[in-house]
């Protein structure tokens, strides 16, 4: 039996899929210990894992004032750049601590983290030797630089657009300075030397492989990525079989088209920005509007006469009826959408929304309002059109097709053998020695 151990930041869009990747892994016949903030625990020891918690400036969850502040923060550089420095800089120390006392006291076969689980850092800039493989998931927007694609303008493969390309590339890296000085001083504080490039590029090409959570079709298309990249498709939680639908499901007859709405699960503290402007913006469109607040205050949303209100829905349950999508832009959220071949409307303006947003551009299959807190007269055309233009259906249909042809945990089981066969035959080769 193989001991894997995952390591997950604390925020519910990294620890879910790390969580379903870990419960897949375990069915496999693998141990797993699950490595993330104790406010997690209820949902890992569901699991049968073994929980260890962060501790320290690591132990932070969504109440955290680290959390907490980021709201105040500006979207889009400064809150990259606050989320650098306090939400995956400031942990690092005690990630990497937490790693290296677990793997001190027990025979660790792998460590499975996610990509921005900046406390692997250390182990990765020192000697390959003494650690165990390293392998990363990409559960959100792939954030790596690439010269197909511009951080700000997104794809253009023609001579001058990646010329275009690598100077945004590079105003990037200097908008963002101030983040990788910060996680540069941040390392030499561990012992670590500085991260060789720029860390947005580092946290994808610095582990023995990378599992980027997404298809290339959905990725721009990119031609060019690092050879220890594979993408496996998206992590499709669990289909929920104890579902208890609401009173009013039966009504969603088809009779009128479906629009689901939501802002996640993380960003549900103001419906101001995206669920209210849509519910208003929708209220005499002859439409039936399912919202969730995904968890959230339900008393802080603005209801309408044509809408279905709930606390929280399943996904997996709403979506298949749904005609539009709309959403903050939340990476698992809108990879779901369209693997059930559903166009969206996209408003998302802080973490990788925005580049999820752009991919969902680019790909035909949904509208990006490129903005974090539309109008409703914005939300309204771009359901209108939407709903009026098939070519959007068509396109998610399309990116239907596509997200059949992956089956993430099959590839993700697939990789973690194929490391630890060849940490069998590096281990047997040195013994024969």
């Amino acid at each position: 039996m193989s001991n894997i151990l995952v390591a997950s930041s604390p925020a519910s869009g990294h620890v879910k899929p790390m969580l379903t990747i870990a419960a897949h892994l375990k069915s496999c016949g693998h141990r797993i210990t699950f490595n993330t903030d104790v406010s997690f625990r209820p949902q890992v020891d569901a699991l049968d894992l073994t929980f260890v918690p962060l501790f320290g400036k690591a132990a932070i969850d969504s109440s955290h004032e680290v959390f907490l502040g980021r709201q105040n923060v500006a979207p889009g550089v400064p809150q990259l750049i606050y989320d650098t420095q306090h939400l995956f800089g400031d942990p690092i120390p005690d990630q990497y601590l937490g790693l290296r006392q677990i793997t001190d006291r027990e025979d660790i076969d792998i460590i499975l983290a996610d990509a921005f689980f900046l406390g692997v850092f250390p182990y990765l800039l020192g000697p390959k030797e003494s650690r165990p493989p390293i392998v990363s998931c990409g559960v959100f927007a792939l954030m790596m630089q690439t010269e197909e694609a511009s951080p700000f303008a997104g794809v253009d493969r023609t001579p001058e657009g990646r010329r275009r390309n690598i100077e945004h590339n590079r105003q990037q890296m200097e908008d963002l300075a101030p983040a990788s000085e910060y996680i540069n001083a941040v390392l030499k504080s561990c012992g670590a030397p500085p991260s060789p490039s720029f860390y947005l590029n580092d946290a994808y090409t610095l582990p023995d492989l990378l599992l980027q959570c997404g298809t290339r079709d959905f990725d721009f298309g990119l031609e060019k990525t690092p050879a220890n990249m594979r993408f496996v498709g998206p992590i499709q939680p669990p289909p929920h079989s104890d579902f208890e639908a609401p009173a009013w499901w039966n009504e969603l007859d088809g009779s009128k088209p479906i629009v689901f709405v939501t802002q996640g699960t993380v960003a549900n503290y103001d419906f101001d920005q995206l669920v209210n402007p849509t519910l208003a913006a929708l209220a005499h469109e002859d439409v039936t509007v399912v919202c969730t607040a995904g968890g959230g205050d339900v008393s802080l949303i603005k209801t309408q006469p044509n809408v279905k209100l709930e606390k929280y829905l399943p996904y997996d349950q709403v979506l298949p009826k749904a005609a539009v999508f709309v959403t903050n832009a939340g990476y698992n959220g809108v990879q779901q959408a369209l693997s059930m071949g559903v166009p969206i409307v996209a408003a998302g303006a802080t973490e990788d929304k925005p580049q999820v947003s752009a991919r969902l551009a680019w790909t035909g299959a949904g509208i990006d309002l490129q903005t974090g807190n539309p109008t409703p007269e914005q939300v309204r055309d771009a359901v209108r059109r939407i709903l009026a233009n098939d070519e959007y259906k068509k396109r998610a249909k399309l990116m239907q097709k596509s997200y059949a042809q992956y089956d993430a945990l099959k590839s993700i089981g697939a990789a973690v053998e194929e490391m630890l066969d060849k940490k069998a035959s590096l281990s047997m080769a040195g013994t024969t020695k």
